[in-house]
């Protein structure tokens, strides 16, 4: 099977942040660039803890389906952007998890509130303005706002961790909820 430890690899991230709760239900999906010109992602509703290697769509960089039954996650747009724009980025995380929806609810970026911060996500993480799910307008208002960096807040929607690896996506996303988490409590006391 083309692709397979590539498939294994994305399958176990996304079961990894179905345990970790950084997403529930059918939301969030991830991707995986497998070449300079395709890249594999989770498919549209699909609960995370059941997915299996098949479940995976590979797409190029066209929006075209190469290979895969299912049909792509809805924010496919999403990923093509960030992947079109940035050569850097090899896998891209879009969670749900609960700290960050909190600032993304809020319209409220992250702005450097410890030294890892800067080194890990690039710096403040910026918010992306609201656009419909799965739109041409929230792929182009990701990229602008992603900028270098590594993270953004989606207003009103969730977060995109990216890396150079899914492990490195992981990571980001994983710190992304951990500071915000941090940020929030340090507003409160502020108070």
């Amino acid at each position: 099977m083309q692709w397979k430890k590539e498939k294994e690899e994305l399958v176990k991230f996304a079961k990894k942040i179905y345990k970790k709760g950084f997403v529930s239900g059918l939301s969030g999906n991830l991707s995986l660039r497998v070449n300079e010109k395709a890249f594999l992602i989770t498919p549209k509703a699909k609960y995370y803890e059941k997915l299996k290697n098949s479940d995976l769509v590979l797409v190029d960089l066209d929006g075209n389906i190469i290979e895969g039954e299912k049909e792509p996650s809805s924010e496919k747009k999403l990923h093509l952007a960030i992947y079109r724009e940035r050569k850097d980025i090899n896998a891209i995380i879009h969670a749900h998890s609960c700290f960050a929806c909190i600032l993304a609810a809020l319209e409220c970026p992250l702005p450097i509130i410890l030294d890892e911060q800067r080194e890990v996500l690039g710096g403040e993480v910026k918010v992306a303005k609201y656009a419909p799910s799965g739109s041409d307008e929230l792929a182009h208002e990701t990229v602008r706002c992603l900028g270098q960096g590594k993270a953004v807040i989606l207003a009103k929607h969730g977060t995109v961790a990216t890396g150079k690896s899914i492990t490195e996506a992981y990571y980001v996303c994983e710190l992304l909820e951990r500071l915000s988490k941090i940020y929030l409590f340090m507003r409160l006391l502020q108070r």
